[in-house]
């Protein structure tokens, strides 16, 4: 998902300024943690889910990039998203 956001903001003329590896060396020292959109989820709050993600897939569109990963996670989100909202439900993962 980070290449094939990456690969949108160089169609754009962004460059990123920390490389895909130290991000998610970044993220792996954070430790165990809870997102914010499960933190949504959990709480029966919706979810961030056009802003987050959504817009990056709207990005490849714009830029004809595509996005097979992102455009997956996406699809399984909404699918969440709006089955948790359809039946007035939160999801609790311990």
């Amino acid at each position: 998902m980070m290449r094939e956001a990456e690969t949108i903001a160089k169609q754009a003329c962004i460059k990123f300024r920390v490389s895909i590896d130290r991000r998610i060396a970044g993220a792996e020292g954070v430790g165990a943690h809870k997102t914010s959109m499960l933190q949504d989820i959990e709480e029966g709050k919706p979810i961030e889910l056009e802003a987050l993600v959504g817009g990056v897939v709207e990005l490849g569109r714009l830029t004809d990039t595509p996005t097979p990963h992102i455009d997956a996670v996406y699809a399984c989100a909404s699918l969440l998203s709006h089955t948790l909202t359809s039946q007035h439900a939160k999801l609790s993962l311990s």
